[in-house]
């Protein structure tokens, strides 16, 4: 039996599993955090648990922010992280999306995504970053 999961809070333990049972996931963090997914997956398979717990941990919390009630929003954090990866040239959503979330949110998702190691361009984020805070008012 295959159990996919789509619990963007506790999807570690369940893609771990308890040996006799896990979680293949589909999750809409993953495409915030692909290349350490991908690097945590694949020591998986290879029956590397401590890798895949050392890669995997530090992107739980950053996707408990993103994906933070109300839930709905959680594309803004999503497209943020794009953004400030290098992966699209703005920070503008469709309807204005982007601003459900404030400058505190935002800060936060900063924050953990380095924590998460999840900036693939680290000076480029803090370029980007620095340029979102000002539009909130903050230098």
């Amino acid at each position: 039996m295959i159990c996919f999961t789509g619990d963007d809070f506790n999807y570690a333990d369940l893609i771990e599993g308890d040996g006799e049972r896990h979680s293949h996931a589909l999750l809409g963090i993953f495409d915030a955090v692909a290349p350490s997914a991908s690097k945590a997956l694949a020591a998986l398979g290879t029956g590397d648990i401590k890798t895949f717990r050392d890669v995997i941990a530090p992107t739980v919390p950053l996707s408990r922010k993103i994906f933070e009630a109300p839930t709905q929003y959680y594309k803004a954090g999503v497209v943020f992280l794009a953004w400030l990866n290098g992966h699209q040239a703005h920070f503008t959503m469709p309807a204005g999306m982007q601003s459900a979330r404030g400058a505190v949110h935002y800060a936060d998702v900063f924050r953990l995504a380095d924590q998460a190691n999840v900036l693939d361009q680290p000076d480029l984020a803090v370029e980007r970053m620095r340029a979102l805070m000002k539009t909130f008012g903050v230098d």
